[in-house]
């Protein structure tokens, strides 16, 4: 049994709907997972938005590894422009996800310093004592990943948001089979984030939202950040 312990510091999201970031540390290595914003509730008169306490990862700023991105929604990436302020350290996130992330960098004009790396489902990085597994995972936006996170005490798996789809329309399916394996293993620890989109949705992830609505003559819509494909549907049904 290695010596040693491993640190789980949830810096925001926890028991709550946005603002998802977690940090992890083992001995003088720090990474951590999404850096989402959460939207204000209603006491919060004239707040825009709200994002983590980073002091923890400020006054420890040598150690962080990195930032590693499990999907492109506003809460898990939100908060980014603030923190990059601040902690200028590299960014991982597949290239959906980044190709997101560029624009809002670039909106707060930080997106030519900033340290922007993409990484591919099964493609293993190494982050100080952490070894990062990107696992493909299907959601309501494309290009999403779970992370199996290994370190000397074992394995880690963090979820990300999810929702099991089986006719994804980018067409990466989610990887299961690695779910799989990974279950077969002793895992130390798994975290799962509630999908902000699907909470207490028990519908099939293939079931459109507005498919009992053909019958009416005006169709209400919103939006969060949602991609094309629903947008286009609800489009194609409308009278």
């Amino acid at each position: 049994m290695p010596t040693g312990k491993l640190q789980v510091i949830p810096l925001g999201g926890l028991g709550e709907f946005g603002m998802n970031c977690m940090a992890f540390r083992w001995g003088d290595d720090i990474i951590v997972v999404d850096a989402g914003l959460m939207f204000p509730e209603a006491e919060l008169l004239g707040v825009d938005i709200v994002v983590p306490d980073i002091s923890y990862l400020t006054e420890n700023r040598q150690r962080v590894r990195g930032i590693i991105l499990t999907h492109g929604h506003e809460d898990h990436i939100g908060a980014l422009p603030w923190i990059l302020s601040e902690l200028n350290v590299p960014v991982y996130g597949t290239e959906f996800t980044l190709a997101y992330l560029e624009d809002k960098l670039d909106e707060h004009g930080l997106l030519e310093d900033a340290d922007l790396r993409e990484m591919r489902a099964n493609e293993r990085l190494k982050l100080g004592a952490f070894t990062i597994h990107p696992i493909q995972v299907t959601h309501s936006i494309v290009d999403c990943v779970a992370l199996a996170i290994h370190c000397p005490l074992g394995v880690v798996i963090h979820t990300g948001d999810f929702k099991v789809d089986p006719t994804p329309t980018d067409n990466k399916l989610f990887d299961l089979h690695t779910f799989a394996e990974y279950g077969k293993e002793a895992c130390s620890r798994c975290f799962r984030t509630p999908p902000t989109s699907s909470a207490g949705d028990t519908r099939p992830a293939n079931a459109p939202s507005a498919g009992n609505s053909t019958r009416c003559s005006r169709i209400p819509g919103g939006a969060f950040s949602s991609p094309a494909s629903p947008v286009r549907f609800t489009a194609s049904i409308s009278p």
